[in-house]
């Protein structure tokens, strides 16, 4: 397969990754953007938006937006077969907990990961997508609106294949090494604390939270602290105390956004991880009803 690939991003309303509020597709035939487009879709959890501060949608811009059913119709209309290129592997897990929660089947799309190249590729102190952006030398763009991000990776995509000197889909992404070493490397790297629970050597290096740096908020109703920090250090991710530059999961025990009393705070490690998102930092926050779904993804 040549260069045909469509780059995907999505959005969503709040922290359950159910709630797809918007999406963006570029579409690459034979090494060059083709198109770029992207709208709003009325999120399948409801109208709960906590995360307007990130990428400036409410419920006015979903008002009569295509459902999630209309929304992979218009994917697989523009897709026609070719894989789809996401920047990083939260996208997939939109798509999957979507189909879910709306007890839709899979619609047998494959994804690929742009953020796994970019990280074999370049050798930086971090691969946010606004900080790759530059460092390709590319056009600035809105990042955390749909089309623009999607645009981004497409273009970030197409960088590293021309620098490999690759002409295909399936060599470019040969390329990478297994997961489990570049994976194992980081999880090393992160590992400092000797009173936490360490990553899992024996760990599936195919489950999503293997490699990732996870940080809890809160008491949780199905585990203690100690017990869930030791569950998802099995799985092969590190356990983080607080948030920081390093985070890429922040799960929330004790609290649904559908219920936030007008007025309340959040606690300072998911304002701090807000914050860190808002800057472009690939973190993400999770209901307690979210991470028991990503812990059952194999």
């Amino acid at each position: 397969m040549p260069l045909n690939f469509v780059a995907i991003d999505f959005e969503t309303a709040n922290f359950d990754r159910a709630s797809v509020c918007a999406v963006g597709l570029t579409k690459v035939v034979d090494g060059r953007v083709s198109s770029t487009e992207s709208w709003f879709v009325c999120p399948p959890t409801g109208l709960d938006f906590t995360n307007t501060y990130l990428h400036g949608i409410g419920p006015a811009q979903v008002a009569g937006a295509p459902s999630w059913f209309d929304t992979l119709r218009r994917i697989k209309t523009l897709a026609d077969g070719a894989p789809l290129v996401a920047y990083s592997p939260f996208d997939k897990g939109v798509y999957n907990a979507a189909n879910n929660l709306t007890e839709t089947p899979p619609a047998g799309f494959i994804f690929l990961d742009a953020l796994a190249i970019v990280r074999n590729h370049c050798q930086l102190p971090s691969h946010r997508l606004p900080l790759v952006v530059e460092y390709f030398g590319l056009p600035g763009f809105n990042h955390h609106e749909a089309g623009a991000d999607s645009l981004a990776c497409a273009l970030i995509t197409l960088r590293v294949a021309e620098e490999r000197g690759l002409e295909t889909v399936e060599e470019l992404w040969a390329s990478v090494p297994a997961r489990t070493q570049t994976r194992s490397n980081r999880t090393r790297v992160y590992a400092k604390k000797a009173d936490l629970p360490q990553p899992s050597a024996e760990a599936d290096p195919g489950h999503p939270l293997f490699g990732e740096v996870v940080c809890f908020s809160g008491d949780l109703d199905s585990y203690t602290r100690p017990e869930a920090q030791k569950l998802v250090a099995s799985f092969g991710a590190t356990i983080s105390s607080g948030v920081t530059k390093k985070t890429s999961l922040v799960v929330m025990g004790g609290f649904d956004p559908s219920t936030l009393r007008e007025g309340a705070t959040l606690s300072s490690k998911i304002q701090r991880a807000q914050d860190l998102a808002a800057n472009g930092q690939p973190v993400e926050i999770v209901t307690e009803q979210t991470f028991l779904e990503i812990l059952s993804l194999a």
